[in-house]
């Protein structure tokens, strides 16, 4: 218990997805939801990105705002990432990639109600700039865009130690942190498990108890935060991406 404790109040977890299919908003970013009220009740810090995957869901987060300057910050944060893809000729409605849809999401509200679960059910405490570092603990809203690689390289330069990397159709991305990455299904572990992904949240559907399995998935972050590596960084697999100019998804 007290190594549990000694570990939490150092962590500083980012809430990241990519790759979604039809199950991402029943099993791992529920979890990954879960998880994330545990430790922000510890009173640490989780930090959720990819704004235009808020787009549609916004008025759930904004409703959790600590107070109306954060409310008032969150709003900005929304509309300003809005106002970057009008600028840029892009049409704020149309975000999920051919990869999505194929797995099952049409709409952008679609993705954006199941992306918007992994900050679980926490108010939110603040929201971080592009390039900031994080100010206070609990749940905080990073602004950065849906793209894996920048949206990953924000949340490690914001200052998390670690990443829950949720994903419905594989992929072998990891950044410059421990990235876990946790399938949405059975096929893709059955698959890419100890190979691409370290966790399985597809069990979920099969009747697996949540709360169980939310304690399984802290123990395994508490296991890496102690030392032991995920499957990224034991196939010694890192990305590093900077928001470049012109639009990014």
């Amino acid at each position: 218990m007290y190594l549990y404790q000694s570990l939490e109040s150092k962590l500083r977890i980012g809430l990241k997805c990519g790759g979604s299919d039809g199950l991402s908003g029943i099993t791992a970013n529920p979890l990954i939801g879960r998880v994330s009220d545990l430790i922000v009740g510890s009173g640490v810090t989780s930090v959720m990105t990819e704004v235009p995957e808020m787009f549609g869901a916004e008025q759930i987060l904004m409703n959790r705002a600590k107070n109306e300057e954060i409310f008032e910050h969150t709003v900005n944060l929304i509309n300003d990432f809005k106002g970057y893809f009008k600028a840029h000729g892009e049409t704020v409605s149309e975000n999920p990639s051919p990869g999505n849809k194929a797995g099952g999401i049409t709409t952008l509200e679609d993705k954006s109600l199941g992306c918007v679960q992994k900050g679980g059910k926490a108010q939110v405490e603040g929201t971080i700039r592009y390039a900031e570092t994080i100010r206070g603990t609990g749940l905080n809203l990073l602004n950065a865009p849906g793209n894996d690689g920048v949206s990953c390289s924000a949340l490690a330069a914001c200052g998390v130690n670690m990443i829950l990397f949720s994903t419905g159709r594989g992929t072998p991305f990891s950044t410059v942190v421990p990235t876990i990455k946790i399938s949405n299904n059975n096929a893709l572990y059955d698959k890419k498990g100890g190979n691409w992904i370290d966790f399985n949240a597809g069990v979920i559907v099969d009747g697996k108890d949540f709360d169980e399995l939310a304690e399984e998935l802290l123990d395994y972050i508490i296991a890496i935060a102690s030392g032991q590596k995920s499957v990224s960084e034991k196939r010694d697999f890192h990305e590093l991406l900077i928001w470049k100019d012109g639009v990014t998804l």
